[in-house]
């Protein structure tokens, strides 16, 4: 089965007032007036692109500018400028022309904890015997 990429693009001239989750990559050329947050992919903020609210994403890479703070699970590359906190946990990337007004804080990957798959054992005669015996010694 071939795998489809599914990106988002947001052209210049363009504007969002609001939050904008997506579950697949985005390239933003225009404006986003709220947070902007991509769960797989590349979050890509470009030249002339501004978001004015939070960033988060699996890959991002901002030539824009961000005006809040980044939060980035895989890598970062900065060539724009954020004014804000910057979270990441992979590599990050800062090129010729960033500019970073905020902290940098290198972050643990978030634990995704999921159930237990076996099953929990029920009482039974077996184990009854088990400690029966053992609690004779």
């Amino acid at each position: 089965m071939k795998a489809t990429l599914n990106v988002t693009l947001l052209a210049p001239g363009s504007a969002i007032e609001g939050n904008l989750i997506l579950d697949h990559g985005v390239s933003l050329f225009g404006i986003v007036g709220g947070n902007l947050i991509s769960n797989e992919g590349l979050l890509h903020v470009g030249p002339g692109g501004l978001v004015k609210g939070q960033v988060e994403g699996e890959h991002v890479r901002i030539d824009g500018v961000v005006e809040g703070d980044v939060h980035a699970r895989g890598s970062l590359e900065i060539n724009g400028r954020v004014k804000g906190n910057i979270f990441y946990c992979g590599t990050i990337r800062l090129g010729p022309s960033a500019s970073l007004e905020g902290q940098l804080k290198r972050v643990a990957r978030e634990l995704t904890i999921e159930n237990d798959p076996s099953p929990v054992p029920e009482a039974s005669n077996v184990q009854q015997i088990t400690r029966a015996a053992g609690s004779g010694s």
